[in-house]
């Protein structure tokens, strides 16, 4: 019996202590020997067999992500809501403060021009390039979709409190260093997440569904179909704080001439360490998978690593090799994979490379995970399909 959440737990410890008291009765409190005796030991080896199978859901889960709960605490996240600028066709402020925000989405996103602005002449070019921009049809259509899909809905708040709960948690375990505020925005189809140190900003129309006009109306060429299937309001938190950690980590974790084992375990350990922030965020919904994914995942674990071990290919530092375990795609073009698989099985083997891991090393930190980068332990403490 293996129980994938707390509540599991919870509930499996229950059974097993109501069991053993059942068992306790019945073996202590029968009457005198009687033509009943046999059928109440019967009856207590069967509640102490429940009992047994009910107390295997009480040790360690997959990963022992329990000792990493923590309360979110601390000062709410600043949110900043730029979207709602586009959707009401405002004229941009007038203020000439560096406001980080407009920065990035004016200059780097969208390059509309310099913010702020350096003179008159480049001010009012700005505010044309901007006007035009937020009256094009094809914004119109996408912004429309924030505010029925996901803001008219809640989703949007609930994606928002659930990424102020992650980075809430995230001084718990990374005290040294700061969590971003969050900036929701649409970003003309060109960045899903933008995260910067202070900032982490969210292009809000990769999430309004594939079913959307604006999602629809997309070039096959740039985004296929199997892109625009992912482009569900479930995904938002996941990808903003997935995409937040990659970028956080990789200067002193990521090494650009990496081998496979290497790009798998930088995976893995992101993964967890953004299932700890966000416990709530469901295993496939952190993969960019539907459920039915995660299962074919956990179901083919066994096949998926033997097409790893083929010819040392975990060693192997070829970007090719590499790309065909992490990258997007229909399915995973590796080896002997059938096509009817996820995409990015490389993810998920990383990061149950890291569970089984962690499960063993219970002093063991976030901290101390990221800062791991030596392959040998994991793949030693990794038991597949267990």
């Amino acid at each position: 019996m293996s129980c994938q959440t707390a509540f599991g737990r919870q509930i499996a410890c229950r059974i097993s202590i109501l069991a053993k008291s059942m068992a306790q009765f019945y073996t202590t409190m029968r009457p005198n020997p009687t033509s009943e005796t046999h059928l109440f030991h019967f009856l207590a080896k069967v509640v102490l067999f429940l009992a047994l199978i009910a107390g295997m859901g009480c040790g360690s889960t997959p990963g022992d992500y329990g000792r990493f709960e923590v309360a979110p605490t601390g000062e709410e996240l600043r949110v900043q809501s730029p979207w709602k600028l586009i959707l009401s066709q405002s004229a941009l402020p007038t203020s000439s403060e560096e406001d980080p925000v407009l920065k990035a989405l004016l200059e780097d996103i969208l390059q509309l021009g310099q913010w702020p602005p350096s003179n008159p002449e480049s001010k009012a070019a700005l505010d044309t390039a901007w006007q035009a921009f937020v009256r094009f049809e094809g914004t119109q259509i996408g912004i429309r979709g924030i505010d029925s899909v996901l803001n008219q809905t809640g989703t949007l708040q609930e994606a928002t409190k659930t990424l102020s709960d992650a980075f809430l948690r995230w001084p718990a375990h990374f005290p040294e260093t700061q969590a971003p505020h969050l900036a929701l925005t649409y970003t003309g189809y060109n960045y899903s997440v933008y995260p910067t140190d202070e900032w982490l900003m969210v292009g809000c129309e990769f999430f309004i569904g594939q079913d959307h006009p604006a999602v629809q109306g997309l070039p096959p060429s740039i985004y296929p179909r199997y892109m625009q299937e992912r482009m569900v309001p479930e995904h938002l938190a996941a990808d903003a704080l997935r995409g937040w950690l990659l970028v956080h980590f990789q200067q002193d974790h990521y090494d650009r001439q990496s081998r496979l084992a290497d790009e798998l375990l930088y995976w893995g350990k992101v993964l967890y360490v953004a299932r700890c922030l966000a416990p709530d965020i469901a295993p496939h919904d952190m993969m960019d998978w539907t459920q039915e994914e995660w299962n074919w995942a956990q179901d083919h674990e066994r096949q998926i690593w033997s097409e790893l071990r083929v010819e040392e290919q975990l060693y192997s530092s070829k970007r090719m090799d590499i790309q065909r375990w992490v990258v997007d795609g229909p399915f995973t073009n590796a080896g002997q994979i059938p096509q009817d698989s996820p995409d990015r099985l490389g993810w998920f083997v990383g990061l149950r490379w890291v569970e089984d891991w962690m499960s063993r090393q219970k002093d063991v930190s976030l901290q101390d995970l990221m800062a791991k980068k030596d392959v040998l332990p994991f793949l030693q403490a990794y038991r597949p399909g267990s």
